[in-house]
């Protein structure tokens, strides 16, 4: 089984999306102005109408923590199927099953963590390639990094979209 798309995802992580998050994302124009900023330093500010200012248009790629769970449960299913109480084909339907319940479980945790954080909301969920699209201020996403399912955090350019026959779970 390959793991090719998820192991793309995560090896973004190393390219400082999260940088983008702490604010250097927003940098515009070729003389490093930051974006709403004027000329003579003062910032404009946002009237909170969606505009490209307010703190509630961070977004990012959450990548999510579970290799040690899909790991075991691998082992325990070729366990069984070497003691001869699985089949091949039994095995790899048992073990679909199992990486999906697994990713799902993980979603239903960052949801959860993002209820119980102000602004924080969970745009959709793409549950094959294990990843979330998550939205709120800057601080909140950045803090995504500490809830037990992130593995990392990407630029939500990072999100995969689904491939044909793949389900996407918006929020």
């Amino acid at each position: 089984m390959t793991d090719t798309p998820r192991r793309r995802v995560l090896a973004a992580a190393a390219t400082g999306s999260t940088l983008g998050l702490a604010g250097c994302g927003g940098l515009g124009g070729s003389d490093g102005d930051a974006a709403g900023q004027t000329d003579d330093g003062a910032n404009e500010s946002d009237d909170g109408d969606g505009g490209g200012g307010s703190e509630s248009d961070s977004r990012a790629t959450v990548a999510l923590d579970v290799q040690a769970e899909i790991q075991a449960a691998q082992e325990e299913i070729g366990t069984r199927v070497e003691e001869g109480n699985l089949s091949q084909e039994e095995a790899q339907a048992e073990l679909l099953d199992a990486q999906a319940e697994i990713v799902s479980a993980a979603v239903e945790d960052l949801e959860s963590y993002a209820t119980g954080v102000d602004g924080l909301s969970v745009e959709n969920a793409n549950e094959q390639a294990g990843a979330v699209l998550v939205s709120g201020p800057a601080a909140a996403v950045l803090d995504t990094l500490e809830a037990d399912p992130v593995n990392a955090l990407l630029s939500a350019a990072d999100f995969p979209a689904p491939q044909d026959g793949e389900q996407a779970n918006g929020s």
